[in-house]
């Protein structure tokens, strides 16, 4: 390895750098092991450093808010990024607004709104960072990233930044180009101008919406499967048709109130959760010819 993290390079970053880091308390379902190395950089800067020292050695993930995450329990070799308040940020010109890559979705749909700034209600009912937004296009209601972001800043793994526009990012349903060797920096989006009082009731309807139909104050991983292309019914009417929605192993289960969420009732392993995955998808297939495609980014060592 050609980079020491113990001493030179530690040496070099003002940020947080630590060694078998538990990732189990940095992700929703309160699951996972280890991660060789945790890094929290203080600024653009020092991220760049450890990239540049890194040079590709050893795999990278950024983690966000967790929330659509599983971590195996034999956790993961590479290091673990997790953004400091340094890229939590909102800045409003007119209809443009820029924010940091660990800005929380919900946060940035109240500061529209303050600034009367429509076609970000949706980001209210959403968990989660901006930047895992936009790899994912995390959406609902007829409305996702897709159509609000107008470009983002990147750095790749030699600490390269580059900004990228809306036509070259490649939006699908759930789905973006953005890579693992893409960090995002900063996001870009423009809205359109509506009262305040209306934005605020828009955003309190989807968000009371929500809160009867899906599951809060849980150990969740938030959807499970995505809704599929090639059916006219979304992913929890499959499997509760299947008779999956009360499959259980060890620990963990779906959710009463939605069956397309996994819940840790305390002690569940990612081998239980993996398991499960794979019972309701064989079940979903045989009854109905249908392969259920995860929305759940599952991550580490097997």
């Amino acid at each position: 390895m050609n980079i020491n993290f113990n001493s030179q390079l530690k040496k070099n970053l003002q940020g947080e750098l630590r060694e078998n880091f538990d990732l189990s308390k940095s992700n929703w379902l309160g699951i996972g092991g280890e991660a060789k190395f945790f890094f929290k950089p203080k600024d653009l800067k020092d991220l760049q450093i450890l990239l540049r020292n890194n040079n590709h050695y050893l795999p990278i993930i950024v983690i966000g808010s967790g929330s659509n995450l599983l971590i195996r329990d034999k956790g993961f070799n590479g290091i673990a990024i997790k953004f400091g308040k340094d890229f939590d940020y909102i800045k409003i010109n007119n209809e443009i607004i820029n924010c940091g890559p660990s800005t929380q979705k919900s946060f940035l749909a109240e500061q529209a709104a303050n600034n009367n700034l429509t076609g970000f209600e949706f980001l209210y009912c959403i968990p989660g960072t901006v930047a895992g937004g936009v790899v994912m296009n995390s959406g609902c209601y007829g409305d996702d990233m897709s159509k609000i972001v107008t470009s983002i800043s990147i750095i790749d793994m030699s600490g390269k930044i580059k900004i990228i526009n809306n036509k070259d990012i490649n939006f699908a349903y759930r789905h973006s180009s953005i890579t693992k060797n893409q960090i995002i920096t900063n996001v870009e989006m423009k809205g359109a101008r509506l009262d305040k009082q209306k934005i605020l009731e828009n955003m309190k309807n989807l968000r009371n919406k929500k809160d009867t139909e899906q599951p809060q104050k849980i150990k969740t991983g938030g959807s499970t499967f995505k809704n599929p292309k090639d059916s006219n019914k979304k992913a929890w009417q499959l499997i509760k048709e299947s008779g999956c929605s009360d499959l259980r192993i060890g620990d963990v289960k779906l959710s009463n109130l939605h069956c397309n969420f996994l819940e840790n009732l305390g002690k569940a392993s990612s081998k239980d959760v993996e398991n499960l995955i794979n019972n309701i998808k064989e079940e979903v297939f045989k009854k109905t010819n249908i392969n259920l495609e995860l929305e759940l980014e599952v991550i580490g060592e097997k």
